[in-house]
């Protein structure tokens, strides 16, 4: 069949970006022509009909992507999921879902148990007299049922308290229905049960009553107050008969003089403030609106409308008290237009509604009530919700929308708080956390500041809840996990990063587009209490072809994933509530090991599997818990394990038997193996025949340790040192382990790397005639260690990431092989590509602490994070360096030491290349904002690659020539000396030598090498031909007439 009619123009090879609908149902007709499968061979030629060209090495990574089974076929359910799967990686809408739920963060108690129940929480903001507004200063109120009103700063610490009491009744108790401030009067609004308003002035400290409407038709429930600059100011009231009124505020009208115009206190009758009479209050009602006592009342200003909201009386529905004058039945919410009293919106919900939310931008309209439901509405089609999302199970009694509504936030009476996604109509989350916070009994209000998007809620206690909070770039640039990451790997397949946290996720990236390509969460779960919780991801590897994933979790579960699907094969069990600490993929075999002490081993085929279904357990040589291990890819391959004791284990990987053990604290020594079956070898402690062994040993080697030591304390760092005798017996365990898998097995060379918890490395040779040859200090902060460690393919480069976020590179080309000093480096290639070798007028702590020490060379030391690296990765191809960390981020570096971005940030980053490094000039990169500010000068020379210090050094180059030429004559006594000094006609002095110039040299060796351009050049003239030859023969005749006096001869 013809599948030509498409010419592929671009550089794009993706089967997905090319290839039309047409095209793809002939795909479909040819593979069911072949049973459904093409062989490897047919598929290339199919493709290449359709002008897909591929070189060898493209293909077999193609076949390898598409071929999930594994085997020699391509299926063409195969071939469809990659489609598919390559479709949904484009779509910039594909992997949506967040890490952080709506609301991460814990709660925060700002008030503890309040005497009196919070029933109402207000923000004031700062209005100054110009009318401007500042959201950053301001006070928080807090009012009760009581009548007690409390004034909080931003920091919640109480300003001011007060009561409101009746105006006329003054022993009489009070009842509030609803309270608020008035931020541009400095006033605040008290609606009580004695159908009255009260106005405080709230001004310097003071609570003082000025102005009371009282003789109201019905108590106000409900109140609501909008302010702007050059506009009247709008109150609307709401009382509990279903009547809104609006109240525009004119405070420079003055009061026509009365009897009460000299009184402290004005009191004005509603009439009067209805007919017109009271000049600062200019009142319109709109008659009864709802059909009982509103709940809420809302000013629109975007539509210059209010909505108000009542819940529905059962005893008046049945009765039929809840009907307009018209006949009709009243709405439980209404739209009312403030410009056109006839333009009405009318809502009816069963059993009313309590609380609701407008969202101005979209249009959008939620409402919630007693029915527990919320009704997503259209304010142009009354008649029926667009949407109805139902969760909960009690009354709703506050919701907001958030980001342009696109999620809805919902509390009900149980303290239950539902997060909801608009465009997908579906529950994010459900946050119960409150419930255990605040009393059951009691009734809660809440309040939701948008500009530090905090939910403010109380009842007998008053808590905070971050919704969503934005990232503050100034500070950040985000987060990649939601906990910290545990495993960091490269899939050179897909060449793509997978990143995996204690917080069971696992996440694809492509870093060179910071795009998250797959998100898989609650990776590993566990029954805990009939509830299912996510647990934490400790270990990750990858298989041999680099199309499964293998992770295993804090309670000894072992997941294989397949990578290109997002789907979980299968599950294996190392031992219930054993972490799993390490994991290999060698072949067809899976290596795990942690706290059970030993390794075990599972199948990845099915077969075997049947054979061993609870894996086969290897020999336990640890006797405490294995914390981290290594494969040697070099044949024979072998596998390092460590233990939390210091025990070192070499294993065949071939047999799976130990040939080799050691002890990190006693490196020098053998601990043998007994291969006894019956003995369990549970210590490798020595005996005391060979304690007292090591003792003398250390002893005698107090002159080996004393230049140990002189390199301490160059360091300048405080450490206790334990005696001799007690340092040698100390179990040290080793944090991290590493083969060097460009060198051989053999005696001479150092193949494997174990970083020690005092920040020393050791490094042994794996050959059975090997064992321990050396050792460094990696760090340069006392109470530091390694944790991570990685490697280019090569082995030239060393990276190391320690406890307190510092990254070190480390050149160990020419380290621990056999005739090391014969090996020449070039050192000036060097200099250009790492800054940190630039010479400092005072060294750096990372520099003074590798001055003593000959290898390895140190290249280059910064701090890359705030807290613990946890793994490092290196890509030969594009020389980037991606390191995560505790403080769950994964950044990306260069060579030498420059940020390129942060994997999930909302900043953005020039794109990369898979197979080039990132230019050296010319690309933009950036500065972590976490960093900017509080690193050591070491640290911000390699980040800003060495640019500043470079022109900050000639800047003050320049100001020191500058003082030197401006430098006055140095008067010793009386005035300096004049020249001649001394009589010429006495003594001739010789011609002076030409005046040089002021010498400055070229010290910053980037970009270039140093050029002495000081040099003085002296004219030259040019010698006649036998001139040389007539002074040398008239120097030796000269010579030859001299006569020179003879010794008399001393007899003896």
């Amino acid at each position: 069949m013809d599948l030509v009619g498409l010419k592929d123009t671009c550089e794009d090879r993706e089967i997905h970006r090319v290839v039309s609908g047409t095209q793809i149902e002939n795909l479909r007709t040819i593979f069911a022509a072949n049973n459904g499968r093409l062989k490897r061979e047919e598929l290339r030629k199919v493709l290449a009909s359709i002008g897909l060209q591929y070189t060898d090495e493209q293909y077999r990574t193609l076949f390898l992507q598409i071929n999930t089974d594994h085997d020699e076929f391509c299926q063409w359910d195969e071939l469809l999921s990659y489609l598919i799967l390559g479709f949904q990686d484009d779509d910039p809408l594909a992997v949506q879902q967040s890490l952080d739920p709506p609301i991460s963060e814990e709660i925060a108690l700002k008030l503890s148990r309040q005497v009196y129940t919070i029933a109402r929480i207000d923000f004031c903001p700062m209005v100054y007299y110009d009318g401007s507004i500042s959201w950053l200063q301001g006070h928080w109120i807090t009012t009760s049922r009581e009548g007690v009103i409390n004034f909080w700063t931003k920091e919640w610490k109480r300003s001011l308290r007060a009561r409101s009491t009746p105006s006329r009744l003054k022993r009489s108790k009070t009842w509030l229905l609803d309270a608020i401030p008035l931020p541009d009067q400095r006033a605040f609004c008290v609606a009580s049960l004695e159908s009255e308003l009260r106005f405080y002035d709230v001004v310097a400290g003071s609570f003082v009553l000025k102005t009371v409407i009282e003789r109201l038709p019905h108590p106000i429930s409900a109140l609501d107050y909008w302010y702007e600059r050059g506009q009247p100011s709008k109150l609307l009231v709401a009382d509990c008969a279903g009547h809104v009124a609006v109240l525009e505020l004119y405070p420079d009208r003055k009061v026509v003089i009365s009897e009460q115009s000299f009184s402290i206190v004005t009191w004005v009758s509603w009439k009067d403030v209805m007919r017109g009479r009271y000049p600062p209050l200019v009142g319109t009602e709109f008659g009864q609106l709802l059909v009982d006592q509103v709940r809420m009342v809302r000013y629109v200003e975007k539509l210059n409308t209010f909505i108000a909201a009542s819940e529905e009386n059962p005893l008046t529905k049945r009765s039929g008290l809840n009907r307009s004058v018209s006949g009709g039945s009243l709405p439980t919410m209404v739209l009312q237009s403030l410009e056109d009293r006839s333009s009405r919106t009318t809502y009816h919900v069963p059993r009313g509604v309590t609380c609701f939310a407008f969202d101005p931008i979209t249009e959008l309209l939620v409402s919630g009530g007693p029915d527990c439901d919320l009704r997503l509405w259209d304010i142009r089609r009354p008649e029926k919700p667009s949407a109805v999302l139902s969760g909960h199970t009690a009354s709703i009694v506050f919701l907001f929308v958030q980001d342009a509504g696109e999620k809805i936030y919902s509390l009900d009476q149980k303290r239950i708080v539902k997060v909801w996604d608009v465009r997908n109509r579906i529950l994010l989350q459900t946050f119960t956390e409150l419930t255990g916070v605040l009393c059951q009994n009691l009734p809660v209000c809440a309040f939701y500041n948008d500009r530090d998007r905090q939910l403010v809620v109380a009842s007998n206690k008053l808590v905070c809840l971050s919704c969503c909070p934005e990232i503050p770039l100034d500070r950040t640039d985000g987060e990649s996990h939601t906990r910290p990451i545990s495993v960091l790997l490269y899939n050179s397949l897909y060449k793509l990063i997978i990143s995996c946290g204690l917080d069971s996720v696992i996440i694809t990236w492509d870093h060179c587009m910071n795009r998250k390509m797959s998100l898989i969460t609650e990776a590993h779960t566990q029954m805990r209490n009939g509830l299912r919780e996510s647990v934490e991801i400790t270990a990750g590897c990858l298989d041999g072809k680099q199309q499964l994933l293998a992770t295993g979790a804090r309670d000894g579960s072992v997941k294989l994933w397949n990578i290109s699907g997002r789907t979980c094969m299968r599950t294996f069990s190392m031992q219930e509530d054993c972490e799993v600490t390490a994991l290999f993929w060698i072949a067809n075999r899976i290596l795990a090991m942690g706290w059970n002490h030993r390794v075990v081993e599972f199948f990845a085929s099915l077969e075997q599997e049947a054979e061993y279904p609870r894996g086969l357990p290897w020999r336990k040589l640890h006797s405490d818990d294995i914390l981290c291990a290594a494969v040697s890819s070099v044949t024979p391959e072998a596998l390092a394990t460590c233990s939390y004791a210091g025990e070192l284990v070499l294993w065949m990987l071939e047999t799976g038997q130990p040939y080799r053990r050691y002890n990190a604290a006693n490196p020098h020594i053998r601990v043998p193996i007994s291969f006894r079956a019956e003995e369990t070898e549970e210590s490798i402690e020595p005996k005391s025949d060979t304690r007292r062994k090591t003792i003398r040993m250390s002893l005698a080697s107090r002159r080996t340790m004393v230049p140990v030591m002189m390199k301490m304390e160059s360091r300048r760092l405080s450490r206790i040192v334990m005696p001799m005798a007690l340092e040698q017996m100390r179990k040290l365990s080793i944090q991290v382990l590493m083969f060097l898998r460009s060198r051989p097995m053999h005696p001479a060379f150092g193949t494997l790397l174990g970083s020690l918890e005092t920040g020393v490395i050791q490094v042994w040779s794996h050959d059975p005639n090997g064992g321990y040859r050396a050792q460094f200090n990696a760090i340069h902060m006392a109470g530091d260690r390694v944790i991570a460690m990685a490697s280019d393919a090569s082995n030239r480069f060393l990276f190391t990431g320690t406890a307190l976020g510092y990254i070190k590179t480390w050149y160990i080309e020419n380290c621990w092989i056999p005739d090391a000093d014969k090996f020449k480096v070039n050192k000036p290639s060097l200099r250009i590509r790492f800054p940190f070798l630039i010479d400092d007028v005072i060294p750096g702590r990372a520099k003074r602490s590798a001055r003593s020490q000959p290898i390895p060379w140190l290249l280059n030391s910064f701090q890359a994070h705030r807290s613990c690296i946890t793994g490092l990765v290196y890509l030969d191809s594009s020389e980037l360096l991606l390191s995560s960390s505790s403080d769950r981020t994964v950044r990306i570096w260069t060579l030498g030491g420059r940020y390129i971005g942060l994997l999930g940030s909302p900043v953005s980053w020039e794109p990369l290349r898979a197979d080039l490094p990132p230019p050296a000039t010319g690309y933009r990169f950036r500065i972590p904002p976490d960093l900017r500010r509080e690193v050591s000068f070491t640290t911000a020379k390699v980040l800003r690659g060495a640019m500043d210090y470079q022109r900050q050094f000639q800047h003050s180059s320049i100001g020191l020539e500058r003082s030197r030429k401006c430098l006055p004559a140095i008067e010793t006594y009386g005035c300096p000396l004049q020249e001649p000094l001394v009589n010429t006609t006495i003594l001739k002095l010789a011609p002076k030598e030409p005046v040089l110039p002021t010498i400055r040299l070229e010290r910053t060796f980037l970009p270039s090498l140093p050029v002495y351009s000081h040099m003085t050049q002296f004219p030259l003239n040019p010698i006649a031909p036998g001139a040389v030859t007539t002074a040398m023969e008239q120097l030796v005749k000269g010579t030859r007439e001299l006569q020179f006096a003879r010794l008399p001869v001393q007899q003896h």
